[in-house]
């Protein structure tokens, strides 16, 4: 229970922080995307509105490199030249587009793109792609026609991003390069992955050792509850016995009589509780050895589900066994013999008269099936884990009238999970309940 608990409380930290990173690296990747992508489109919109140019650009002294001109020669400096402070500066043309984009003056001179306008019937009227090395006018050609073809107005076509528009000359498509911005999204992506990974590991390595610490009070509580539970188990048996000897004393030498036979009911009844309490404590936490070893479960369920048989007819109940032929499994062929004994009991005692009980032992796969499933009622419909508590008992079985303490469950998922294996309880339709234990 107690290395459950830790496993537990160790998987919903993980977890937490993991689904918490998850969230963050996800906005994250996704804004950025979004900001990628916005240039981008910003930049198809200007030069779509410049006919596939930036526009003219600034002049400034000293000679810029004008888009499709040569270089300007320097302007002839005189000592009778407007002083520095005094000259009027150049307009930037450019400013007023960019800065309404989030750009700056140096993305002309950043920026490879190239254009290609098709007429109506598909040819060229012109294709520029004096920005940009890497296509050549019969790829942007190529290009152009399919894009037109599949009537597509935006998107991407491998790295590059497209604006198709409609101009006096036919059609425009400006493509702009974004093999860089597209590989920065990519190795963001991948570092904050790496990160998130690092982060994750870093959180499970902390909390699997604190929560020992955490853990601690716990497995201690637990430990002191279970020594409490064996002793305790140990004190009582003394008093029981000799509580057992005076009351037989007592029949011998006066005669049985109705209060006897009630302290003798009543001492067994407490022993039988006794031994099974002390039995679980021992078996929690695999305190209790198993005795391994390889036997025939066919064999061991039949001969375990015989006097049930009869228990059953007796208060008015039918009992159904199918358990599957030559079923052999190695486990504690008694632990085994005890959990058949309890499923069955189980269905007996809480199987309401003229109710049906049917008890299965199968082989699918790798996996070994036992199960009841009996009429029940005040059943509600989905799982019951709540059955596997320790004294739970369902409201209609609190009568004196049925016998039992509660723990009988508790025993059978005890030695289930000794077995590696698992035990569910299921409420199919209200109207009766199926017990399984997958070994």
């Amino acid at each position: 229970m107690i290395k459950k608990l830790r496993r537990n409380f160790i998987l919903a930290a993980v977890a937490s922080v993991i689904a918490v990173l998850a969230v963050i690296v996800a906005v994250m990747n996704i804004a950025n995307y979004i900001n990628s992508d916005s240039e981008a489109t910003a930049l198809l919109e200007l030069l779509t509105e410049n006919n596939g140019t930036f526009g003219q650009p600034v002049n400034k002294p000293g000679g810029d490199i004008a888009p499709g001109g040569d270089i300007p020669p320097a302007p002839e400096r005189s000592d009778t030249d407007t002083p520095p402070e005094k000259r009027e500066l150049p307009e930037h043309r450019f400013d007023r587009k960019f800065d309404e984009r989030a750009l700056t003056a140096e993305t002309p001179y950043e920026t490879r793109f190239f254009t290609v306008i098709l007429k109506d019937n598909g040819e060229p009227y012109s294709i520029d792609t004096g920005k940009i090395a890497a296509v050549t006018a019969d790829d942007a050609l190529e290009m152009a026609r399919r894009l037109k073809n599949d009537g597509s107005v935006t998107g991407y076509d491998g790295v590059y991003k497209y604006l198709a528009s409609e101009n006096e000359n036919g059609t425009l498509f400006v493509f702009v390069d974004r093999s860089r911005s597209l590989r920065s999204v990519r190795d963001f992506a991948l570092i904050s992955i790496l990160v998130t990974l690092g982060a994750c590991a870093a959180v499970f390595a902390l909390a699997f050792i604190f929560s020992g610490i955490v853990i601690k009070p716990i497995a201690e509580s637990y430990e002191k509850q279970k020594k409490f539970i064996t002793n305790a188990g140990h004190e009582l048996k003394t008093p029981l016995a000799v509580i057992n000897s005076c009351n037989e004393v007592i029949e011998l030498e006066q005669g049985g009589s109705k209060w006897t036979k009630g302290i003798s009911t009543q001492t067994e009844r407490l022993s039988r509780l006794t031994k099974d309490l002390v039995a679980l404590a021992r078996m929690d936490e695999g305190g209790a050895q198993l005795s391994i070893e390889e036997f025939s479960l066919s064999d061991t369920a039949g001969e375990v589900i015989d006097p049930f048989t009869l228990m059953a007819e007796y208060k008015g109940v039918e009992l159904a066994a199918d358990i599957q032929d030559n079923i052999t499994m190695k486990g504690d062929k008694n632990a085994i013999a005890q959990l058949c004994s309890i499923l069955a009991d189980n269905a007996v005692k809480y199987t309401p008269e003229g109710g049906c009980i049917r008890f299965t032992v199968e082989k699918k796969g790798r996996h070994i099936i036992i199960s009841t499933e009996n009429a029940a009622d005040n059943i509600s419909k989905g799982a019951h884990p709540e059955l596997f508590d320790r004294f739970s008992r369902g409201d209609s079985s609190r009568s004196s009238d049925t016998p039992g303490y509660g723990i009988g469950l508790s025993m059978a998922q005890s030695i289930v999970s000794a077995h590696g294996g698992r035990i569910e309880a299921f409420g199919k339709d209200g109207k009766s309940l199926t017990i399984t234990a997958r070994l």
